[in-house]
């Protein structure tokens, strides 16, 4: 925005000159301050054509902050008093405000609002003040003259048109911003209603076709072993075609459901996050494929980063699993981190066979295969493209054929904190398991809460006869059966050691029983682990706010029992080699 130039009006002589000429000028001033967009270009324009409206040797633009007058620019042959502020009382720029009405001083030192020892250092032998909005004024723009000088009535009149013109000016300012943020708000809801939209169309896409394709495997195999088809050497196949089909199936069901879940960005929490152990995580995660295919994933020392831990893992986990899919056997990747313009860019790099320049931008997008590899969603690269946008980073591939890949993903630095905890955002996390040898010799008690006699039988197989754990089992088939066994037990002087505890169930559910634990004192001692197949964050975090000991998704496991268990003092896990036993503390 240009300024008004103080030398575009001439100093006013007479009267007789200068109305005419000065409303001219103001027609210009009234035309900057429309084009204003915030005080400080209004300031600039005000400033400079206070001064040359009246021919003064120095002009002030002074804003009210609360009970003090702030002045907050001035054109002057000398200087005066900007970036300064002084009491209402105790200023001339006070008194107009306060007394909404303009003034004129002819000698300052004859004055008794003018507080003669503060101008004693300046120039200023008179002055004109006037409000900025007469009604309730928000400021008041200043004219000194370095003589005696008295302003004539016009000269006063057009000075006050200038102070309207600029209250209106303030007032349109406050008007735009408003707009502004009002636009702001409506273009993030628009975003998000279009990112809403593409997830829809992901979960369309996965019901209508890729969820299809295991259900009808498993589906046509169950039927050719019901009627007898293929024969004793091929039913195993058959199994094995049934398995595949339903790992496909749990894994497209989890993929979706994280990938609709990343539109709410009030559900991304951030914490100072450790890639070191992020990559370390992710590599524990895919160690048997990693195995398998003789990969080596090396990685220079990482920084840490604002984000959400599993985020990360599932970034990285995401991005090695991509290069080892689509890689030869003994593919080598590596990860590392540097800093550019204030963010980390992390570079997960491989030496694979390379993408097509033409498919590195079409990789991001939902269900973009790039062959026929069905071990993936197709939703891996658009999933970590979406966390990291969530996170206000950016992600992208550079790549020649031939020469390997190296995925780029920018994300913002994080002031360095003691390590935190990495059992506080994951209570599923893989530790060692402590054996207590001098646990007393008891078997602990654990009450199976769950209606569906399915999940049932196989949390019970998988905990006692693959994992080959010893405690007393017995069930109930939803909370309030439950509620009633723990107060038989009670009243028997038995005790209930640990729940494993379903979420959805009929009637009361898991977190309703929860509820009814911590309310009942003579209950809510009962350690309580959920046992459940939501991988839901919001449930994760209600369990734990309700008291829960741990969070296991189904299928049960030692692996995933292990560091919940340690973390509850009355119950002790025992290996004698063969199995690994419960056992109560005490």
């Amino acid at each position: 925005m240009a300024e008004i130039p103080i030398e575009s009006m001439p100093e006013i002589d007479s009267p007789s000159l200068t109305y005419t000429r000065a409303m001219e000028h103001l027609v210009g001033v009234v035309q900057a301050l429309s084009q204003a967009r915030d005080v400080g270009e209004v300031a600039a324009i005000v400033r400079n054509a206070a001064r040359s409206l009246t021919g003064a040797d120095g002009a002030t633009f002074v804003l009210r902050d609360g009970n003090t007058c702030y002045y907050a620019d001035e054109s002057a042959i000398a200087p005066l008093w900007k970036g300064k502020r002084f009491p209402m009382e105790m200023c001339v720029s006070g008194w107009v405000m306060l007394n909404q009405q303009a003034v004129t001083i002819p000698d300052i030192y004859q004055d008794a609002r003018v507080p003669a020892e503060a101008y004693r250092p300046t120039f200023v032998k008179s002055l004109a003040m006037v409000p900025i909005r007469r009604a309730a004024p928000i400021g008041a723009i200043g004219n000194y003259w370095a003589v005696n000088r008295t302003p004539t009535d016009e000269e006063i009149a057009i000075l006050q048109a200038l102070a309207d013109t600029t209250s209106v000016a303030l007032e349109n300012i406050q008007l735009y911003e408003t707009l502004r943020e009002k636009v702001r708000t409506l273009e993030a809801q628009q975003a998000r209603i279009q990112a809403q939209h593409e997830s829809l169309e992901v979960f369309t896409r996965a019901l209508a076709h890729d969820l299809r394709e295991p259900v009808r495997t498993v589906r046509s195999f169950s039927d050719l072993i019901v009627e007898g088809g293929g024969t004793p050497e091929t039913r195993p196949d058959y199994f094995d075609f049934i398995r595949k089909a339903a790992d496909r199936m749990a894994m497209l069901v989890d993929t979706v459901f994280l990938y609709t879940q990343l539109d709410d960005p009030s559900r991304l929490v951030r914490q100072p996050c450790d890639m070191n152990d992020m990559v370390q995580a992710a590599k524990e995660n895919l160690a048997q494929l990693i195995i398998e295919r003789g990969v080596a994933v090396t990685s220079d020392p990482l920084p840490k980063v604002a984000a959400h831990p599993t985020h990360m893992m599932q970034v990285l986990q995401n991005l090695i699993a991509n290069a080892i899919h689509h890689g030869p056997e003994g593919v080598e990747v590596h990860i590392s981190a540097k800093k550019v313009d204030g963010v980390w860019q992390f570079s997960v790099r491989d030496n694979g066979p390379g993408i097509a320049a033409d498919d590195t931008a079409r990789i991001f997008q939902p269900f973009k295969r790039l062959n026929q590899n069905e071990e993936g969603a197709g939703l891996g690269l658009p999933l970590c493209r979406k966390i990291i946008s969530l996170h206000g980073g950016r992600i992208w591939c550079e790549s020649t054929v031939g020469k390997g890949a190296n995925f780029i993903f920018s994300l913002p630095p994080v002031v360095d904190r003691e390590k935190p905890d990495r059992n506080t955002d994951n209570w599923m996390t893989q530790d060692t398991l402590a054996i207590d040898s001098s646990a007393h010799e008891k078997l602990a008690n654990v009450l199976l809460v769950d209606d569906r006699k399915s999940d049932v039988e196989l949390t019970r197989v998988f905990l006692q006869v693959r994992d080959k754990m010893k405690f007393n089992l017995s069930v109930a088939n939803g909370a309030r059966e439950a509620l009633e066994a723990l107060k038989q037990a009670r009243s028997r002087d038995e005790k209930i050691d640990l729940l494993l505890l379903d979420i959805n169930m009929p009637g009361m559910d898991g977190f309703e029983m929860l509820e009814k634990l911590q309310a009942d004192e003579s209950l809510k001692h009962v350690a309580v682990i959920m046992c459940t197949g939501s991988t839901y964050d919001q449930d994760q975090m209600r369990a734990r706010e309700l008291g829960a000991s741990g969070y296991m998704v189904k299928p049960a496991s030692l692996a995933q029992l292990k560091p919940m268990l340690e973390a509850i003092p009355a119950l002790k896990l025992q290996g004698d080699g063969e199995s690994v036993q419960l056992m109560r503390a005490a």
